[in-house]
């Protein structure tokens, strides 16, 4: 049985027009700073602390980002002026550990998940519509986008982290042995597939394109360029599927499976490890192999996935820090305080050093929190900059709108078996049709969910 490495869907989008509040400059720099209010709004939730006190913050990222984070943990149990003590419990198996735990009553206090924790841990998170005022945080500091995606009409259920995307790798010493321009990605998917042809030498185990069908994350998110989202809601509110009669989906599956069949594309393969080993031209993944790109010394670019018919998409998903409902008042504080030192620091921090700020630095994640994006210091990064969009009439949902609830069981249900079939299947007349009868039924059920 293949093995089916479902990614989280993401990507970013910044709101240029909007300017960061709580920063100011002195000697040419941005520094985290307070005013008298926050400053007394501190000193209060102090006061409601009562000495120390120690969180448990579990998530799951194991990969080489978790490094980062453990080494930002240990700054802050250094140096908070709280007496907060964050043990931290990094495992691969987070989702069914989180679970177990939640049920038997010994479930942590905060945690990393996607936005649609809000719907599959429904129940077990806090509403922490409350920061704003227990913290010397911003709502306004926030990308609206992405706050929003935390939340449901029934409160905020956690605060943006991480905002993940897929975008266009290209390896620029293959452009040029191919005699194309190492710094011109394609602008189309036309483009992609003349590129891929040129770059292809099979006998050097080369190839052009680097899509896979296991990619789901991936895959749906070009989908999504070509044909919109693939669940919407009506003028009645009644979520519907866009699957079949969907012109752009259909022109996806002649120009997916068409990278596959004319030789351009491996049919199985590590991906990652054949673009680190040169062997890839284009790649479609997230910003999280950057490090390992740059460690390896591959001459590379990135820049954000091309538009189609489908419109100005930029497929996203939010990371978010939630707090549980086992917190109690005191440690539900001092969860919130973390959160705080992690977009501000200390005070007087100066923006650079802070955890949000190296985050998307050492890490290479777009950011979400507008004082970062407005500061001249992240703009310098030529790779962050590359995949920072700054237009503000984009569309960064995923598959579906935030408040779609079913947005893991349309991923699994109906997108893991369909990029299947259109790679191995000779036939892909009436796959679309299939999806959409697959789509429907998880659709019907949301709808009666909601009463629609």
């Amino acid at each position: 049985m293949r093995k089916w490495v479902s990614a989280i869907l993401c990507i970013t989008l910044i709101g240029s027009m909007l300017t960061g509040c709580g920063q100011k400059k002195e000697d040419g720099k941005e520094t985290v700073s307070k005013t008298e209010t926050e400053t007394v709004k501190t000193q209060d939730s102090q006061e409601a602390s009562g000495g120390p006190i120690t969180i448990q913050f579990w998530n799951g990222w194991t990969g080489s980002d978790g490094q980062v984070l453990i080494e930002l943990v240990d700054e802050f149990n250094k140096n908070n002026p709280w007496d907060i003590t964050v043990e931290m419990d990094i495992s691969s198996d987070f989702g069914n550990k989180f679970v177990t735990s939640m049920a038997a009553g010994a479930g942590p206090d905060l945690i990393l998940s996607s936005a649609a924790g809000k719907y599959s841990y429904e129940g077990q998170l806090a509403d922490v519509s409350d920061i704003w005022d227990n913290t010397t945080l911003n709502k306004e500091d926030f990308v609206p986008t992405y706050l929003d995606a935390c939340a449901t009409d029934d409160g905020l259920y956690g605060i943006p982290f991480q905002i993940s995307s897929y975008y266009v790798y290209w390896n620029k010493d293959l452009f040029q042995e191919a005699g194309l321009d190492p710094e011109m990605p394609p602008k189309s998917y036309e483009e992609w597939t003349e590129i891929a042809g040129k770059i292809t030498n099979q006998e050097r185990h080369v190839y052009g394109s680097g899509l896979t069908y296991g990619n789901v994350g991936a895959n749906a998110c070009l989908m999504q360029m070509f044909g919109g989202l693939m669940v919407e809601q009506n003028d009645s509110g009644i979520w519907e599927a866009h699957f079949s009669r969907n012109t752009g989906y259909e022109r996806f599956v002649e120009w997916f499976k068409g990278q596959f069949e004319s030789g351009n594309n491996p049919v199985e393969g590590d991906m990652d490890t054949m673009f680190i080993a040169n062997q890839l031209g284009l790649y479609v993944t997230g910003a999280w192999l950057t490090a390992d790109l740059d460690s390896n010394g591959i001459n590379y670019g990135i820049t954000p996935l091309p538009y189609d018919e489908g419109g100005k998409h930029v497929p996203s998903n939010t990371q978010c820090f939630s707090i549980t409902n086992q917190a109690d008042n005191a440690e539900k504080l001092a969860c919130e305080r973390f959160i705080q030192w992690w977009h501000t620091g200390n005070e007087g921090t100066d923006l650079t050093a802070t955890a949000v700020y190296r985050w998307s630095d050492e890490i290479g994640y777009p950011a979400y929190y507008i004082p970062v994006m407005n500061s001249a210091e992240y703009m310098e990064n030529p790779k962050l900059k590359a995949i920072t969009v700054t237009d503000t009439d984009i569309c960064a949902d995923s598959v579906a709108p935030g408040n779609f609830s079913g947005w893991m069981s349309m991923l699994n249900d109906v997108m893991v078996p369909f990029f299947e079939q259109v790679v191995y299947e000779d036939n892909t007349e009436g796959l679309l049709e299939e999806a959409q009868k697959n789509a429907d039924k998880i659709v019907t059920d949301i709808n009666a969910q909601e009463g629609n």
